[in-house]
């Protein structure tokens, strides 16, 4: 499984948003992240030593220890054994109880269905790693309520919601440009999401 971590403003760190229900997920506007680093200015002489801004913007951490993102606010991954991006992605919607396009839905499990839209690059250094692939599946994602409640099962029927080609593929090699949507199998109407990869218990976290 790819090792991956989330990337911290300060440095890269080597640890590794919703509204009322919309009748249908949004069409895809085709657009990617804005990947370009944060603009800085000329160095001086006394600007040498202090750090450089964060392309991922401000470190800011739950009190579950995931790094906190809005829709839209960019967020990456690196390489364990390196400082080196691997990939910049952004959760660009979420969207509550989306029309389910598959053909054969079966009904949420857990009474509600979840759908999150991510834009995802990956660079060509994810090919030096030691699994030079990531994932984006249900299975990579955790669910709470308002109240800070983790809830089972987030996948619950989840797989059975969306037609194949409007879901993220299940692995995204080096050098691609995906977009695409997750769909999890919720409880509650409002809370939280949170993204931890490879099997880490933190990583990224959307309010919804």
């Amino acid at each position: 499984m790819h090792k991956i971590a989330p990337i911290a403003a300060a440095s890269v760190a080597l640890i590794l948003s919703l509204t009322a229900c919309s009748p249908a997920p949004r069409a895809d506007s085709g657009k990617t992240p804005d990947t370009a680093p944060v603009a800085t200015a000329e160095a001086t002489p006394e600007a040498t030593e202090a750090a450089a801004p964060s392309e991922f913007g401000e470190t800011v951490t739950s009190s579950r220890g995931n790094l906190v993102k809005e829709i839209g606010q960019l967020a990456g991954t690196s390489a364990l054994a390196s400082d080196v991006v691997t990939s910049r992605f952004a959760v660009t919607d979420i969207v509550l109880d989306p029309e389910c396009t598959s053909g054969f839905a079966e009904a949420p499990a857990n009474g509600h269905y979840l759908g999150i839209h991510l834009n995802i690059e990956t660079t060509p250094e994810l090919a030096e790693d030691e699994f030079p692939w990531i994932t984006f599946t249900q299975h990579d994602w955790q669910a709470y309520d308002a109240e800070g409640k983790r809830l089972n099962d987030p996948v619950g029927n989840a797989w059975s919601c969306l037609d194949s080609g409007q879901q993220l593929p299940v692995q995204i090699g080096p050098g691609q440009s995906v977009s695409g949507w997750i769909v999890l199998d919720v409880a509650a109407t409002n809370g939280f999401v949170v993204l931890a990869m490879a099997g880490s218990p933190t990583g990224w976290e959307w309010a919804y």
